[in-house]
C-alpha cells in the first residue's frame, strides 16, 4: 500500500508530499520490539513535565532486588497522555515509593503515549538530586558547603548525645528515684543535667537543621 500511495504522490508539490511523509511516517505502526531511541536521538527531542504515578519493585522471585521501576505520564497538548517508564536513580528497593506524586523532566523523540521506553530524564525531584549529590562537594562554593557540612555534622553529635543522656536521665529519676546517681559527686544536680541534655538535644536539632540547609544553599548558589 505504501509503495502505490509514494506512485501517486509524484505529481504532488514538495512541501505537501514531505507533510504527507510525515504523517504516514507518525502513524505508521512501529516494528515489535520497537527499538529504543539513541542518546543523540533523546538529547534533542521534546521536553515534557510529568508526574511519577507509581514505582514498581522487583518481584519476590529475584534472588537479588535491583532499582525500582517508575512510572511516568505527562500531557502533551493535543495527543493526549504520554506514559513512560525509567529505573529509579536510588538503588535502594522501595525508594521509588517517596516519589510518587512528584514532578520530573523528561525528553521524548516520538508522541506514542505507549513508548515507555521512550525518556531521558533531565531533571528528578529535589529529593533525589540531593541523594545524588557527591559526599564531598566539588566546584563554586565547595569549601563553604564543606564547612557547613561539618558543623552540621557536630551539631547531630550534639543532639543525639543530648538525647541519649535525657533517656538515662529520666531512666535515672522516674524508675530509680534518684539511686541511679547516688555514687556521683555531690556537685551533680540530676535536675539540672536533665535540662542540659534536654536542652543539648533540641538545639543540636535546630542547628543541624540550619546548618544542612545553608550547606545545601550554598552549593545550589555555586551550581547557577
Amino acid at each position: 500500500m505504501m509503495s502505490s500511495g509514494n506512485s501517486g504522490m509524484h505529481g504532488w508539490p514538495t512541501p505537501l508530499r514531505r507533510l504527507w511523509e510525515a504523517i504516514v511516517r507518525e502513524f505508521t505502526p512501529p516494528p515489535k520490539p520497537r527499538p529504543a531511541p539513541s542518546e543523540e536521538q533523546l538529547a534533542e527531542g521534546q521536553l515534557a513535565v510529568g508526574v511519577i504515578d507509581d514505582a514498581i519493585e522487583d518481584g519476590p522471585g529475584c534472588d537479588v532486588q535491583g532499582p525500582d521501576m517508575l512510572i511516568i505520564s505527562a500531557d502533551a497538548p493535543g495527543h493526549g497522555i504520554l506514559h513512560r517508564r525509567v529505573p529509579c536513580p536510588l538503588s535502594m528497593p522501595g525508594s521509588g515509593r517517596n516519589l510518587v506524586g512528584q514532578t520530573i523532566t523528561f525528553r521524548h523523540t516520538t508522541l506514542d503515549p505507549h513508548f515507555v521506553n521512550d525518556v531521558l530524564v533531565v531533571r528528578w525531584p529535589d529529593e533525589v538530586k540531593r541523594a545524588l549529590e557527591p559526599f564531598r562537594p566539588t566546584g563554586p562554593g565547595a569549601l563553604r558547603a564543606r564547612a557547613w557540612r561539618f558543623l552540621a555534622g557536630c551539631s547531630g553529635v550534639i543532639a543525639v548525645g543530648g538525647i541519649l543522656l535525657t533517656m538515662v536521665m529520666l531512666i535515672g529519676v522516674i524508675f530509680t528515684g534518684g539511686e541511679l546517681f547516688a555514687d556521683l559527686p555531690a556537685w551533680f544536680h540530676p535536675g539540672i543535667a536533665l535540662m542540659a541534655s534536654v536542652g543539648a538535644a533540641v538545639l543540636g536539632l535546630f542547628a543541624f537543621s540550619i546548618c544542612e540547609s545553608h550547606g545545601w544553599r550554598v552549593l545550589s548558589e555555586g551550581q547557577q
